[in-house]
């Protein structure tokens, strides 16, 4: 009897919002006039928006990346970020996510998550240490003690065993371990996710594919809402989806992401349905690129607590 996926916290306190429009048929009220300004803009931080306006949807993207990675965003105003986000084209969201978002192909990080299941909120989030390959996809996780189900351990490897999950439930269950199918009911206990959706790149996916859903009803890529959001004392830059409707066509009804300023990384993700119920609030900590051996997956390796 298994699990699945992913933890998370706190719900978020917007402040300093910008563009408030619930309707997703109307265009985001943060999005301005596509065109460039005439050369000469005196004032320096205008003429760095219109330069950041001309560019093309894959050089915002990699302009982006480069403002997270040398901190630059930090030592400047709320208006003055969201003057680049209202420049920022629709595609160019999307871009980021696909090409400049994740750090790397392999790498670990630790995961507070939390998911209504059956119609209920738990008590507690989970708290998971994850070693993650993206191709050929492999997981290893572990609960640890200050979250909930503490002692859980499992282990997938798609190049070994691409339809099972191997692993054991914690407390006095974490004696018996075993395989049980990646989708099967066991596995689907604790999420509605699979093993497989662990990672930074299932966000990439989710954003890609809800922009495509976008795109075929009409509607623009961008985020129908840019704001400046304080969380904990943390200062962080919030995109909102607001979509038409729910899965099969969105991921969720409002999707928001999450980013700290200071990595290319979301800080988090929440997501809500169409009665504006939190689906899932999940937050990334600590992501470290790796170049894993063979024994990050293999059962026997003599850290993990398989048996």
């Amino acid at each position: 009897m298994l699990l699945a996926v992913l933890a998370l916290t706190c719900l978020i306190a917007p402040v300093g919002a910008v563009g408030q429009s619930t309707n997703p048929a109307e265009p985001a009220s943060s999005a301005i006039s596509a065109g460039c300004a005439e050369p000469g803009t005196s004032d320096a931080v205008s003429a760095d928006v219109e330069q950041f306006r001309c560019l093309t949807a894959h050089e915002q993207a990699a302009s982006l990346r480069t403002r997270f990675e040398d901190r630059s965003l930090l030592a400047v105003t709320d208006a003055q970020i969201l003057s680049l986000m209202e420049a920022m084209k629709p595609d160019a969201f999307v871009e980021y996510a696909k090409s400049d978002m994740v750090p790397d192909d392999a790498y670990e990080y630790r995961m507070l998550r939390q998911e209504r299941i059956s119609g209920r909120w738990p008590d507690r989030p989970d708290h998971i240490d994850i070693r993650y390959q993206d191709a050929p996809r492999r997981v290893y996780a572990k609960w640890l003690p200050d979250g909930a189900h503490a002692g859980q351990e499992i282990l997938y490897d798609e190049t070994r065993d691409p339809v099972s999950i191997f692993g054991h439930l914690g407390g006095r269950l974490r004696i018996v371990s075993g395989k049980v199918a990646i989708d099967g009911t066991f596995a689907h206990a604790q999420s509605h996710h699979s093993v497989r959706d662990f990672g930074l790149q299932f966000i990439t996916r989710t954003i890609e594919h809800d922009a495509h859903s976008f795109h075929e009803e009409g509607l623009t890529e961008k985020p129908t809402r840019i704001e400046l959001v304080n969380v904990q004392g943390v200062r962080l830059l919030a995109w909102t989806w607001i979509a038409p409707a729910g899965p099969p066509a969105h991921y969720a009804r409002r999707v928001t992401l999450l980013f700290d300023l200071e990595h290319t990384w979301p800080w988090g993700e929440d997501s809500w349905d169409e009665r504006g119920d939190i689906l899932e609030m999940i937050r990334f900590e600590d992501v470290v690129p790796h170049r894993w051996s063979e024994a990050a997956f293999d059962r026997h390796n003599p850290d993990y607590g398989f048996h």
